[in-house]
């Protein structure tokens, strides 16, 4: 027990097949995440444009995934959701290697998208399900350390498999994947809650979304959501053609800027959410904001074409832009949990899921275009944005 505190831990008695099935799903995911683009252009000779156009489409198609995956969680369970949303991307994924054309992915992407859209919030319901109480932000931690593990181990035996099969490589890692979607459904269905768990209702709630936007502390919620999604998206949208373009620096550095991000998440997620899990959550968050912000002047000062000077900058910038993530991550999807009443829990993160879908549309194009006007202006824009999200955090403090 002193090292399960230390280590900042939750208590897992009992939860077994949840956390085997966390990390299976998260293994699959760093199997395929790498290669995405690169399996439909060099597997299925689709042009890199084609991809990310077939892409961008499905993504937009799935968007409403999240709130239409509300109901189904607070009136069946999010256990049985998280299992039809697994079950739905193994057969997306199967569907992968028979497709050849345009369209194909399109249709397959955007059911994988919407899959991933129930995904999300049944996951976060279920974890605030088994949660003890008062350690829902360690279950989330956990949960992100785990993932971050499986996805960096999945990336590694993902590269091998293309180095050692070539094209059949690709192949292979996708059916991996959509086996690895099975083996997370099985092992959610093999779970029996303890005798206490909340049962879902019998049926559902009155009121339902109307409730939901009736909340004015969770509109102010979803306002930090929304920058926060930004802040963190900065990591895998804007940071490489930062430093690649914008500041004309060598090709490694962005990958090792990304493993000390893993690493750090690794080895202090948990540990850092149990520090703070007495703290007010709305003020978490705003340090986490400031955190941020601070992170994002760095990289803005950054020197352009100087790999030497530019890299230990850039070193630390990365330490502080983790040091916000490790506090905003499991703060913020406890805090969600904690405003929303259990029968609507699965609407609120529902919207949640809605609010960082939205994000991801919007911050490739807003970043790149950002980018293009000034190699720091991104940076500014997204402390502006920090700045908007302390403000809003301080008047939910005051409320709640």
């Amino acid at each position: 027990m002193a090292v399960t505190e230390l280590l900042g831990l939750p208590s897992t008695r009992g939860r077994f097949p949840l956390i085997a099935a966390q990390s299976v799903d998260a293994l699959g995911t760093g199997l395929f995440l790498p290669f995405a683009v690169v399996y439909f252009h060099v597997a299925k000779g689709l042009p890199l444009t084609v991809v990310g156009a077939a892409l961008s489409i499905a993504a937009l198609i799935a968007l409403p995934a999240g709130p239409l995956a509300g109901r189904p969680i607070d009136r069946f369970g999010p256990s049985r959701t998280v299992i039809a949303a697994n079950l739905l991307r193994a057969v997306t994924f199967t569907g992968y290697v028979f497709a050849d054309e345009a369209w194909h992915l399109v249709v397959l992407a955007a059911v994988t998208f919407w899959g991933e859209g129930m995904f999300w919030p049944s996951t976060g319901a279920l974890v605030a399900q088994v949660a003890d109480d008062g350690q829902r932000a360690r279950w989330y931690a956990m949960e992100r350390a785990l993932r971050n593990v499986g996805i960096g181990l999945g990336g590694l035996l993902g590269a091998f498999l293309v180095a050692w099969g070539g094209t059949g490589g690709y192949t292979v890692i996708v059916l991996v994947n959509a086996a690895t979607f099975v083996v997370a459904a099985g092992l959610v269905a093999s779970w029996r809650a303890p005798a206490g768990t909340p049962r879902p209702a019998e049926a559902p709630p009155a009121g339902g979304y109307r409730k939901v936007f009736a909340d004015r502390i969770f509109r102010g919620v979803l306002v930090t959501v929304f920058v926060f999604a930004l802040c963190d998206l900065a990591l895998t949208v804007l940071l490489s053609a930062y430093v690649l373009d914008g500041l004309e620096l060598p090709a490694w550095q962005p990958g090792v800027l990304f493993a000390i991000n893993t690493v750090l998440v690794v080895l202090a997620q948990t540990v850092v959410a149990s520090r703070v899990e007495r703290r007010g959550m709305p003020r978490t968050l705003q340090v986490a904001a400031g955190v941020w912000a601070l992170s994002f002047l760095l990289f803005a000062f950054v020197p352009a074409g100087q790999p030497t000077t530019a890299f230990p900058l850039l070193t630390l910038a990365m330490i502080v832009f983790t040091g916000a993530e490790l506090l905003q991550a499991p703060t913020s999807s406890a805090l969600t949990v904690a405003i929303a009443p259990a029968p609507l829990r699965g609407r609120y993160l529902g919207l949640e899921e809605l609010v960082w879908s939205a994000a991801r549309v919007l911050a490739p194009a807003t970043f790149t275009w950002l980018l293009s006007h000034g190699s720091g202006l991104p940076w500014l824009v997204l402390i502006g944005c920090c700045g908007v999200a302390i403000v809003v955090l301080g008047k939910l403090n005051r409320a709640l």
